[in-house]
Protein backbone atom coordinates (compact mmCIF):
# COMPACT_ATOMS: atom_id res chain seq x y z
CA UNK A 1 0.00 0.00 0.00
CA UNK A 2 2.78 2.43 0.89
CA UNK A 3 4.41 1.83 -2.48
CA UNK A 4 1.26 2.70 -4.41
CA UNK A 5 0.68 5.75 -2.22
CA UNK A 6 4.21 7.03 -2.85
CA UNK A 7 3.82 6.53 -6.63
CA UNK A 8 0.51 8.40 -6.68
CA UNK A 9 2.01 11.29 -4.72
CA UNK A 10 4.93 11.48 -7.13
CA UNK A 11 2.56 11.53 -10.11
CA UNK A 12 0.40 14.25 -8.51
CA UNK A 13 3.47 16.36 -7.87
CA UNK A 14 4.37 16.14 -11.55
CA UNK A 15 1.03 17.59 -12.62
CA UNK A 16 0.60 21.27 -13.36
CA UNK A 17 -1.30 23.07 -10.55
CA UNK A 18 -4.51 23.37 -12.63
CA UNK A 19 -4.39 19.67 -13.56
CA UNK A 20 -3.78 18.76 -9.92
CA UNK A 21 -6.84 20.79 -8.87
CA UNK A 22 -8.90 19.05 -11.56
CA UNK A 23 -7.71 15.62 -10.33
CA UNK A 24 -8.68 16.40 -6.73
CA UNK A 25 -12.00 17.82 -7.90
CA UNK A 26 -12.71 14.61 -9.82
CA UNK A 27 -11.88 12.48 -6.78
CA UNK A 28 -14.12 14.65 -4.59
CA UNK A 29 -17.05 14.37 -7.05
CA UNK A 30 -16.63 10.59 -7.22
CA UNK A 31 -16.57 10.34 -3.41
CA UNK A 32 -19.69 12.52 -3.06
CA UNK A 33 -21.51 10.46 -5.72
CA UNK A 34 -20.60 7.25 -3.88
CA UNK A 35 -21.85 8.72 -0.58
CA UNK A 36 -25.11 9.85 -2.21
CA UNK A 37 -25.61 6.36 -3.65
CA UNK A 38 -24.96 4.81 -0.22
CA UNK A 39 -27.59 7.09 1.37
CA UNK A 40 -30.03 6.19 -1.42
CA UNK A 41 -29.45 2.46 -0.81
CA UNK A 42 -29.90 2.89 2.94
CA UNK A 43 -33.31 4.46 2.39
CA UNK A 44 -34.45 1.12 0.96
CA UNK A 45 -33.35 -0.89 4.00
CA UNK A 46 -35.91 -1.90 6.65
CA UNK A 47 -35.76 -0.44 10.17
CA UNK A 48 -34.45 -3.77 11.42
CA UNK A 49 -31.15 -2.98 9.68
CA UNK A 50 -30.49 -0.30 12.34
CA UNK A 51 -31.88 -2.25 15.28
CA UNK A 52 -29.70 -2.60 18.34
CA UNK A 53 -32.38 -4.34 20.41
CA UNK A 54 -29.92 -7.07 21.42
CA UNK A 55 -28.31 -4.52 23.78
CA UNK A 56 -31.50 -3.90 25.75
CA UNK A 57 -32.09 -5.85 28.96
CA UNK A 58 -35.44 -6.29 30.64
CA UNK A 59 -35.93 -6.62 34.38
CA UNK A 60 -38.99 -8.02 36.09
CA UNK A 61 -41.55 -5.36 36.92
CA UNK A 62 -41.56 -5.18 40.74
CA UNK A 63 -45.23 -4.17 40.94
CA UNK A 64 -48.37 -5.39 39.21
CA UNK A 65 -49.95 -2.01 39.94
CA UNK A 66 -49.92 0.55 37.16
CA UNK A 67 -47.38 3.34 37.19
CA UNK A 68 -45.75 5.72 34.74
CA UNK A 69 -41.99 5.85 34.30
CA UNK A 70 -40.38 8.82 32.56
CA UNK A 71 -36.86 8.36 31.28
CA UNK A 72 -34.96 11.33 29.90
CA UNK A 73 -31.94 10.80 27.65
CA UNK A 74 -30.33 14.25 27.33
CA UNK A 75 -27.55 13.12 24.97
CA UNK A 76 -28.35 11.28 21.77
CA UNK A 77 -25.70 11.38 19.06
CA UNK A 78 -25.78 9.83 15.61
CA UNK A 79 -24.60 10.55 12.08
CA UNK A 80 -27.29 12.14 9.97
CA UNK A 81 -27.86 11.37 6.31
CA UNK A 82 -25.77 14.42 5.39
CA UNK A 83 -22.87 12.51 6.99
CA UNK A 84 -22.59 15.07 9.79
CA UNK A 85 -23.17 14.45 13.49
CA UNK A 86 -26.66 15.10 14.81
CA UNK A 87 -27.49 15.70 18.46
CA UNK A 88 -30.74 15.41 20.32
CA UNK A 89 -32.56 14.29 23.41
CA UNK A 90 -35.19 11.65 24.02
CA UNK A 91 -38.01 11.43 26.52
CA UNK A 92 -39.63 8.05 27.09
CA UNK A 93 -42.93 7.74 28.89
CA UNK A 94 -43.24 4.10 29.77
CA UNK A 95 -46.10 2.11 31.31
CA UNK A 96 -44.55 -1.28 32.15
CA UNK A 97 -46.31 -4.60 31.96
CA UNK A 98 -44.34 -7.71 32.97
CA UNK A 99 -40.96 -6.06 32.41
CA UNK A 100 -39.34 -2.70 32.89
CA UNK A 101 -36.23 -1.06 31.46
CA UNK A 102 -32.78 -1.81 32.83
CA UNK A 103 -31.24 1.67 32.59
CA UNK A 104 -27.61 0.66 32.10
CA UNK A 105 -28.53 -1.31 28.99
CA UNK A 106 -30.61 1.64 27.74
CA UNK A 107 -27.52 3.86 28.03
CA UNK A 108 -25.43 1.35 26.09
CA UNK A 109 -28.23 1.05 23.54
CA UNK A 110 -28.50 4.79 22.84
CA UNK A 111 -24.69 5.12 22.71
CA UNK A 112 -24.54 2.35 20.09
CA UNK A 113 -26.19 4.71 17.59
CA UNK A 114 -23.29 7.15 17.77
CA UNK A 115 -21.76 5.92 14.49
CA UNK A 116 -25.04 5.01 12.78
CA UNK A 117 -25.89 6.89 9.60
CA UNK A 118 -29.65 7.45 9.67
CA UNK A 119 -32.27 10.14 9.45
CA UNK A 120 -33.77 11.10 12.79
CA UNK A 121 -37.17 9.97 11.54
CA UNK A 122 -35.69 6.52 10.94
CA UNK A 123 -33.89 6.53 14.28
CA UNK A 124 -37.04 7.48 16.22
CA UNK A 125 -38.96 4.62 14.59
CA UNK A 126 -36.15 2.12 15.16
CA UNK A 127 -35.87 3.04 18.83
CA UNK A 128 -39.64 2.86 19.29
CA UNK A 129 -39.88 -0.55 17.59
CA UNK A 130 -36.93 -1.93 19.58
CA UNK A 131 -38.37 -0.78 22.91
CA UNK A 132 -41.80 -2.21 22.10
CA UNK A 133 -40.31 -5.54 20.98
CA UNK A 134 -38.08 -6.01 24.04
CA UNK A 135 -40.28 -4.67 26.85
CA UNK A 136 -43.83 -5.14 25.52
CA UNK A 137 -45.13 -2.25 27.63
CA UNK A 138 -48.75 -1.37 28.22
CA UNK A 139 -47.90 1.96 26.63
CA UNK A 140 -44.82 3.70 25.27
CA UNK A 141 -44.50 7.29 24.18
CA UNK A 142 -41.22 8.38 22.61
CA UNK A 143 -40.34 12.00 21.94
CA UNK A 144 -37.12 12.89 20.18
CA UNK A 145 -36.07 16.51 19.97
CA UNK A 146 -33.14 17.38 17.72
CA UNK A 147 -30.81 20.31 18.11
CA UNK A 148 -31.20 23.05 15.50
CA UNK A 149 -29.34 22.66 12.25
CA UNK A 150 -29.49 25.44 9.71
CA UNK A 151 -31.88 27.32 11.99
CA UNK A 152 -34.43 24.47 12.04
CA UNK A 153 -35.11 22.07 14.89
CA UNK A 154 -37.46 19.10 14.95
CA UNK A 155 -39.39 17.11 17.50
CA UNK A 156 -40.75 13.68 16.63
CA UNK A 157 -43.33 11.85 18.72
CA UNK A 158 -44.55 8.25 18.53
CA UNK A 159 -47.16 6.83 20.91
CA UNK A 160 -48.25 3.21 21.08
CA UNK A 161 -51.70 4.46 22.13
CA UNK A 162 -52.33 5.94 18.70
CA UNK A 163 -54.69 3.88 16.57
CA UNK A 164 -52.28 4.13 13.63
CA UNK A 165 -49.70 2.38 15.85
CA UNK A 166 -52.10 -0.37 16.87
CA UNK A 167 -53.36 1.34 20.02
CA UNK A 168 -56.89 2.02 21.19
CA UNK A 169 -56.52 5.74 21.94
CA UNK A 170 -57.42 5.12 25.58
CA UNK A 171 -55.27 7.99 26.82
CA UNK A 172 -56.09 11.52 25.76
CA UNK A 173 -53.13 13.22 27.41
CA UNK A 174 -51.37 13.69 24.10
CA UNK A 175 -54.24 15.47 22.33
CA UNK A 176 -53.76 18.93 23.85
CA UNK A 177 -50.02 18.97 24.46
CA UNK A 178 -48.41 17.15 21.54
CA UNK A 179 -45.42 19.50 21.39
CA UNK A 180 -44.91 19.95 25.13
CA UNK A 181 -45.36 16.50 26.59
CA UNK A 182 -42.82 16.20 29.35
CA UNK A 183 -40.22 18.61 27.99
CA UNK A 184 -39.41 21.85 29.76
CA UNK A 185 -40.58 24.80 27.70
CA UNK A 186 -37.67 26.95 26.55
CA UNK A 187 -37.63 30.40 25.09
CA UNK A 188 -37.35 30.08 21.31
CA UNK A 189 -34.36 32.41 21.27
CA UNK A 190 -32.48 30.44 23.93
CA UNK A 191 -29.53 28.43 22.68
CA UNK A 192 -29.35 24.96 24.16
Amino acid sequence: MSEVYDKVLDLLRQLEPDDRKRAFSTIKREREAAQAEEVKQQELLPNSHWSKAHLLRAIQNPSPDGYEQKIYLPELTFVGTANQPDFGEVLLTFYPDAYTIELKSLKQYKDAFRDSVASYERLANVMFEDLIAVYKPKRLRLMMRLRPRGGISSCLTIDSDWRIRGGHEEFNDWRDNTDRFGFEIRNSTEVW
